[in-house]
């Protein structure tokens, strides 16, 4: 597949919520239920710049689509709430695949122009894995060896990376957190892993450097994608 992933990082503050005119009424009565203002404004802006990035990589106009999300279990959504994003242009589904992830303000599309990709991208601010009790819940007994062996300065980012690594291979397969996620691979090739869970994922998953994202060194991000992209 000649397709090329395509991954942008966005500051949702800075989006002219004007824009959300073109947005469908389906995805302006989700955002009238999400109670928390900031988080609501997140999602606007959030889906904004989805809708922008989507049009200028079909070369059409962000008005000419509209948004089409399936979930595994469900299938496609006559609203679009929940699942894989996607887009219909001129009443035919857009070859695009699409990833998106939002945390702290900030948000990470990844897109490519071919449908039916396998894709998961995911950004986490290092301050959401500082909870007691995330080791246990998060990661696998490989990954807490690993973690040990860190410096202790180290080990806030390195938290955030395999969280972010976890959430994009979740959203690849489509299943999400369903799975205990600390049987999620954070490294699915390296070495024997964690046995079948390791061997299942059929991804290629790779950390997003901050700084040629332009996003906050204080985030951490990653994507999943089919191994013959």
């Amino acid at each position: 597949m000649s397709s090329q992933i395509t991954v942008r990082a966005f500051d949702l503050a800075a989006v002219d919520l004007s824009l959300t005119g073109m947005l469908d009424a389906a995805e302006h009565a989700r955002a009238a239920a999400i109670q928390n203002p900031a988080t609501r404004r997140d999602f606007l802006a959030g889906r904004v710049v989805q809708r922008l990035m989507a049009a200028e990589l079909l070369e059409a106009t962000p008005q000419d689509l509209v948004a089409a999300y399936a979930c595994p279990e469900c299938g496609p959504n006559p609203v679009p709430s929940h699942g894989r994003p996607g887009y219909a242009l001129r009443g035919k589904p857009a070859a695009l695949s699409v990833s998106f992830s939002r945390s702290n303000g900030w948000g990470v599309a990844a897109m490519v122009t071919a449908a039916g990709v396998p894709l998961g991208v995911d950004v986490q601010h290092l301050a959401q894995v500082g909870f007691a009790g995330f080791d246990d819940v998060a990661l696998s007994p490989t990954e807490k060896s690993t973690l040990a062996e860190l410096a202790p300065e180290e080990r806030e980012r390195w938290r955030a990376v395999v969280w972010a690594r976890k959430e994009a291979l979740a959203k690849f397969t489509g299943q999400g957190l369903r799975t205990d996620p600390a049987l999620i691979p954070a490294f699915p090739h390296a070495g024997a892993g964690e046995g079948a869970a390791a061997r299942n994922v059929a991804a290629q998953v790779w950390e997003l450097v901050p700084g040629e994202l332009a996003l906050p060194e204080d985030y951490a991000a990653a994507v999943a994608c089919g191994g013959n992209l």
